[in-house]
């Protein structure tokens, strides 16, 4: 029975051919993306399996991708000032980019195996934040991708924006406040206010 490690291995290989040629994820890849990471959490979902820990695994993988191209297009970098500004600020606005296109893929996808929008929106925008805390990556990027991406996904559902965002931001405060107390109130920071229109407001992360 396929799992969460299982369908991350498979997302990364599925989409990092797509970014790797140019080094970086722009909006203009986001539904491309999106649609790989639905697509995939359809396909490995129809073998069995819990579609809210697919869902998860997806995004880890997404942005695991991510960190993956980023990482080769450091290395060959200029190690100059700034280069280097330019290389951070691409990087977070990859991760920022591919946070959104996967937690609209995969709420996408799971949602069709019946998942609650809300439940897949915080656990996939939580999973974004964790995962690229632990590729070293921009969590307040992740954070804010994953706000917008639950704000696109809402349009095709019964959820409001404003539900969606608070649900997206409420995760992503979540994980930020696991990997410690600043963390989590930078991202909180990140994620309040408003985004893309839509008012965010972060509900209490107290489990």
């Amino acid at each position: 029975m396929p799992d969460e490690r299982e369908i991350g291995r498979r997302v990364k290989e599925g989409i990092i051919g797509t970014i790797r040629g140019t080094g970086e994820i722009t909006e203009a890849a986001v539904g491309t993306l999106s649609s790989a990471v639905q697509r995939t959490v359809k396909e490995v979902g129809s073998a069995g399996g819990s579609a809210a820990d697919l869902a998860v695994g997806a995004v880890k993988g997404t942005i695991g991708a991510v960190g993956d191209v980023v990482g080769l297009s450091a290395l060959t970098a200029a190690n100059t000032v700034s280069t280097t500004a330019n290389a951070a600020s691409s990087a977070a606005s990859s991760v920022g980019n591919a946070a959104k296109a996967a937690v609209i893929g995969a709420v996408r996808g799971s949602s069709e195996a019946g998942v609650d929008t809300l439940q897949a929106i915080g656990s996939t925008s939580r999973a974004a934040v964790s995962e690229a805390s632990e590729l070293g990556a921009d969590i307040t990027a992740a954070a804010v991708g994953a706000v917008e991406g639950a704000i696109e996904i809402a349009k095709d559902t019964s959820v409001s924006a404003e539900d969606a965002a608070s649900a997206a931001a409420t995760g992503a405060v979540k994980a930020a406040g696991e990997i410690g107390e600043a963390a989590g109130s930078r991202v909180k920071a990140a994620v309040e206010g408003t985004i893309q229109g839509v008012k965010v407001v972060v509900k209490s992360t107290v489990s």
